[in-house]
């Protein structure tokens, strides 16, 4: 499938350019004396029209941003002026939409998550995954299910590395007891989460118990997606999803109402460590349950 670069990365490249300019103390009339071109095109370029890459990259280099921002942002500035270029594998067999979360997931700073019933995906194990993907039934194709799996664990990578994303996640308690894939596979599953959140720095899990009570983000599966910033990762997109339907929003407003409804909910999850022991506690449980998940 062939495509531009989104909406989204569009408008993401322009509040870049105009974010980096404010910083930097620069006027548009300033920008434009500096960067040899007309205050009109410094304008356009912040309020995604055009930017061509050259000037993307001598904008940012002269706001004084990082590498790392004026990298990505050249790519994007790139992408705006292709036509028919074959994207990443995956625009093959997933949703538009999802396509365009998993572009922003490789670009993004940090994740926070909240999942209501599974374990969110960049922390399942194989079998789990396959588990999940095998009951898609009518959502996901079956020839394509092998193609789900490889995507998600290499979706993991981004864990690790040298610039290794950051990821929090709220799991609520029910995840901790739905036996996806049968009891073995979700003693591995639980195993795992434990491993995970306690072994790698830039990972932390939380469990919201049933105790908590109501909470504002019922019924809802989300992901605020923060971006490298200024001076930290910045909130800009919200990916929420249920079986059949995958959306992002931008939208400051909805950015931060997702972010304080996040926040909300995140002081009311257990500490890492209460956490990993109700975890501990779910895995006592399935062995008690009957049969082996050995």
């Amino acid at each position: 499938m062939s495509s531009t670069v989104s909406p989204v990365q569009s408008r993401r490249l322009a509040r870049t350019l105009r974010r980096w300019r404010e910083r930097a103390g620069y006027s548009v009339e300033r920008a434009a004396d500096e960067l040899l071109c007309g205050s009109g095109t410094v304008s356009r370029m912040e309020t995604g029209g055009s930017a061509e890459p050259l000037r993307v990259k001598a904008a940012l280099e002269l706001y004084g941003a990082p590498g790392h921002v004026i990298a990505d942002m050249v790519e994007a500035a790139k992408q705006r002026r292709r036509r028919g270029v074959l994207r990443r594998p995956y625009y093959d067999f997933v949703s538009h939409t999802f396509a365009e979360y998993l572009d922003l997931e490789n670009e993004a700073a940090e994740l926070s998550c909240f999942q209501s019933d599974i374990v969110h995906g960049l922390l399942q194990t194989p079998s789990y995954a396959r588990a999940l993907i095998n009951s898609g039934g009518e959502v996901i194709d079956a020839a394509d299910m092998d193609k789900f799996l490889a995507l998600r664990m290499e979706r993991q990578q981004r864990l690790t590395g040298d610039n290794p994303l950051v990821l929090r996640v709220i799991l609520v308690e029910a995840a901790l007891y739905t036996e996806v894939g049968g009891k073995a596979v979700l003693n591995d599953q639980l195993r795992h989460l434990i491993d995970v959140s306690e072994s790698a720095a830039n990972v932390e899990v939380r469990v919201l118990p049933f105790t908590a009570g109501g909470h504002p983000a019922v019924g809802c599966n989300f992901t605020v997606v923060a971006f490298p910033g200024i001076d930290e990762a910045e909130p800009e997109v919200i990916y929420t999803e249920n079986v059949v339907n995958f959306v992002l929003q931008d939208d400051a407003a909805e950015v931060v109402r997702f972010q304080r409804i996040y926040d909300q909910v995140w002081g009311m999850t257990l500490s890492p460590t209460a956490s990993a022991e109700l975890i501990r506690r779910a895995i006592s449980k399935l062995h008690s349950r009957g049969g082996d998940p050995q």
